[in-house]
Formats: C-alpha cells, sequence, structure tokens
C-alpha cells in the first residue's frame, strides 16, 4: 500500500504543477484530428525532429497533411516517461503547453492525441530521468 500511495502521490504532484504553471493545458485532443497518413517532419525551425536523448529515449513530432494536425511520441522509454506536444504562433515568444500530456503506462512507447495546427507551430517535449528534451518546432 505504501508504495501504491507514493506513486499515487507523486502523479497528483506532477499533474498539479503542470496546471498551475499552465494552465491551458488540453489533455485531450482537437476532434477533428486524425492520425491519417502520418509522417515525421525533419524540417523543423530551432531543432531536429526526432530527437534521440541521452539515454537513447526517442522524441518523435508526428503530422498529417489530411487532417492538419500532429503529435508527439516517444520510444524506447519505460513506464513513468512523460510526452506532450506545444504549440504557438510563428510570431509569437510564448507557446501553449502540456498538449495532450501522458505518460508510458506499459510498454515502451506512448503518442499524444492529435492537436490542429492551422498555420502555427508544434514540437514534443518528452522527459526521462529528470531530463527534458524536444522537437525542433513544424
Amino acid at each position: 500500500m505504501g508504495t501504491q500511495f507514493r506513486r499515487l502521490s507523486s502523479v497528483l504532484g506532477v499533474v498539479a504543477v503542470v496546471l498551475v504553471l499552465c494552465p491551458a493545458v488540453s489533455f485531450a485532443g482537437d476532434p477533428d484530428c486524425s492520425q491519417e497518413k502520418a509522417f515525421t517532419p525533419f524540417e523543423t525551425l530551432d531543432g531536429d525532429n526526432p530527437v534521440t536523448m541521452v539515454n537513447g529515449r526517442v522524441v518523435e513530432l508526428r503530422a498529417s497533411n489530411e487532417s492538419k494536425c500532429a503529435w508527439g511520441r516517444i520510444s524506447h522509454g519505460t513506464p513513468g516517461e512523460e510526452i506532450w506536444t506545444d504549440r504557438k504562433e510563428p510570431s509569437a515568444d510564448g507557446h501553449e503547453g502540456f498538449l495532450g500530456y501522458t505518460r508510458i503506462d506499459s510498454g515502451t512507447a506512448k503518442f499524444t492525441d492529435a492537436f490542429k495546427n492551422d498555420g502555427r507551430l508544434m514540437r514534443a517535449c518528452g522527459s526521462s530521468q529528470g531530463r527534458i528534451e524536444c522537437t525542433g518546432w513544424f
């Protein structure tokens, strides 16, 4: 019981911090999004896509030209590691963060829900072993 309680407390603590620091958090994707004809955009601004972390985790932004949506994926991971997407206007300094925030619950990979680009830039970010890495903006 003690280990489960500590895990639950840890998860709730992370969610509380995310909600306080980033009130525009959206856990559910946009309803008009699909992951049809998905591709990995390689030409990104200010970084690579995908990104291989020091510990071998791969953070990747995926996109669909069919639905004009994008989503994040973390692979080669372990349960508890996190993935989310960020979205911003091309001319903006700030961004909407933690879109589709989720964690690997079992297995080695996890996708976020998909979110509309609509002319905005998106990136995927992952967290593993206390380290955060993000792809370039697409």
